[in-house]
């Protein structure tokens, strides 16, 4: 995973034109002066990273250049007269190599706003998992249901309620963070909008804030809706880590949260965060998420059912081994370790049951005559299971669950 390697420019164009504004109040036009170069230097170079929009910036480094002119002549220039992204571009005194206009007018700046916007409305998913579907975890599902809840129902008196709909579902990886937030779209019957961190900060070099910005108000308008952001530590990662490029994301993205607050919404938006790695998150994001969900490795009594969903449940019979014996053997194992024993052990049966497979792939000449092809299933026995239980190792060991113990103790709201 890469993270967005330009949005210290955005932090550092942001601090440059703050200093600006500091020497122009202060009628310091020499600082000023130097201060408006280095954010005409600082839009050059975010330019060259930009797929689209990159001549609205050079534009906007021209202006910020002869206003670093006219200031080291002594024209005084008021903090209200200073160029601004999106205003209406003056005259060039000459062509800008590589610089389209738009005949309509529209600024490059709404140009982009409007691509990011159709980019955002892909990221809409199909959310048809039910709590149902959902092994153990019914701690995690009642604060999922009261939090959809409270945000539909009414009060029966006039009372100012504001349920939590910023929420941060951590633990270790595959015990189904994923499927929760699936089923409280289901259940809310919901926009649900699964976004893929790698399409913010791989694809749109230097202008992740800007994706951010327009997943969020995709949301609002397809509302009620979900957002789930998976492995948020990639997106939003502490700023304290040395990792700069992520300060422009962070704060975009904290600009957003705290936008749940202003905005009075018919039907609910709620965001569902998702991470492996809770300490590795800013503080400041941490404390946006007004719960904070741990989701624990399953007990015995959810591997009893993660075995019967994904054996039982699909039409397999097993032998010679009980549910319960299984789950004592898989103690330490997720809820995706489970799955993955039960293809595995699933795999081998076949292999046994159709000894044959390969000589009648060998005599198949088309589609139809494979698709009309059948072949047996048998029980899945005893020996199977356990070598697909040896076979498959358990992700998380008992330190990382130990470190898990020590966040909640931390940071856990549940």
């Amino acid at each position: 995973m890469s993270i967005d390697p330009t949005s210290f420019l955005h932090d550092e164009v942001r601090r440059a034109k703050k200093r600006l504004e500091k020497a122009l109040r202060e009628g310091d036009s020499v600082v000023a002066s130097r201060q408006a170069r280095r954010v005409a230097e600082l839009l050059r170079e975010l330019a060259r990273y930009r797929s689209w929009g990159g001549g609205e910036l050079l534009e906007l480094a021209r202006e910020y250049e002869e206003l670093a002119r006219k200031l080291s002549k002594g024209v005084v220039v008021p903090v209200s007269q200073l160029p601004r992204e999106g205003a209406p571009a003056k005259p060039l005194s000459r062509p800008v190599r590589g610089v389209s206009r738009i005949a309509t007018g529209e600024s490059e700046v709404s140009k982009l706003d409007r691509e990011f916007d159709a980019e955002a409305e892909k990221l809409i998913a199909r959310a048809d998992v039910t709590w149902n579907d959902i092994a153990g975890l019914e701690d995690v599902k009642k604060a999922l249901m009261e939090a959809i809840y409270y945000s539909l129902a009414k009060p029966e008196i006039p009372v100012k309620l504001e349920p939590p709909r910023r929420l941060l579902l951590y633990g270790p990886p595959g015990t189904g963070k994923t499927m929760l937030a699936m089923a409280a779209s289901n259940m809310l019957k919901a926009t649900f909008f699964n976004v893929s961190v790698d399409r913010v900060l791989s694809r749109y070099v230097g202008d992740s804030p800007r994706m951010i910005a327009a997943i969020f108000r995709a949301a609002y308008r397809h509302a009620p809706s979900i957002i789930f952001f998976d492995e948020i530590e990639t997106l939003v990662a502490r700023r304290d880590t040395g990792k700069e490029a992520a300060t422009g994301v962070v704060q975009t993205f904290l600009t957003e949260l705290d936008g749940f607050k202003t905005k009075k919404l018919d039907k609910p938006v709620i965001v569902i965060a998702a991470t492996n790695k809770p300490w590795m998150l800013d503080e400041a994001i941490i404390s946006r998420f007004e719960k904070r969900i741990y989701i624990p490795l399953p007990d015995k009594r959810a591997r009893i059912q993660l075995f019967k969903l994904e054996l039982e449940k699909k039409g397999f019979k097993i032998q010679d081994i009980t549910y319960e014996e299984l789950a004592e053997l898989t103690e330490g194992y997720s809820g995706r370790d489970i799955r993955n024993i039960c293809k595995e052990a699933v795999m081998m049966m076949l292999r046994r049951a159709n000894p044959d497979i390969y000589q009648q792939i060998t005599r198949v000449e088309n589609l139809a005559q494979l698709q009309k092809a059948r072949y047996r299933v048998k029980p899945v026995t005893r020996q199977e299971l356990i070598q697909a239980i040896h076979k498959v190792k358990p992700a998380t060991t008992p330190q990382e669950i130990k470190k898990y113990i020590e966040w909640t103790q931390k940071h856990g709201t549940q």
